[in-house]
């Protein structure tokens, strides 16, 4: 589905939403507008901080990152998401949970990150 017809999916799933999902978007788009005011690393921290508040979590209170990467497939794991949430982790809005790995380049890169714990609401 091209973005064109992406947006027209989702115009018309609002007019079929629920009120408090009307109100809910339009809040969202708001924030999201005013994120992307702040620039690229602003904007992604929003929407990973908003995707990762939608998940529901594993019986530990962890969001695994296959979960993420597959909800978040468009910020690509090397590109995007693992920069976004070192950023989210420094500002004490998630834990990482990460695999034990003898190799230093995929600690320094986070690339070894299995899971994601939320720890402040979106």
């Amino acid at each position: 589905m091209g973005h064109d017809e992406h947006g027209e999916f989702m115009l018309f799933a609002l007019l079929r939403a629920p009120r408090v999902y009307q109100r809910a978007a339009v809040h969202i788009a708001y924030r999201a507008l005013e994120a992307r005011r702040q620039g690229d690393d602003a904007y992604a921290e929003f929407v990973m901080h908003f995707a990762l508040s939608r998940m529901r979590p594993d019986s530990d209170g962890r969001i695994s990152m296959q979960r993420l990467q597959d909800s978040l497939c468009h910020l690509g794991h090397a590109g995007k998401i693992a920069p976004v949430l070192r950023r989210l982790e420094e500002q004490g809005i998630v834990e990482l949970v990460v695999k034990n790995s003898d190799d230093p380049m995929a600690a320094i890169l986070r690339l070894d990150i299995t899971h994601v714990v939320l720890r402040v609401r979106a």
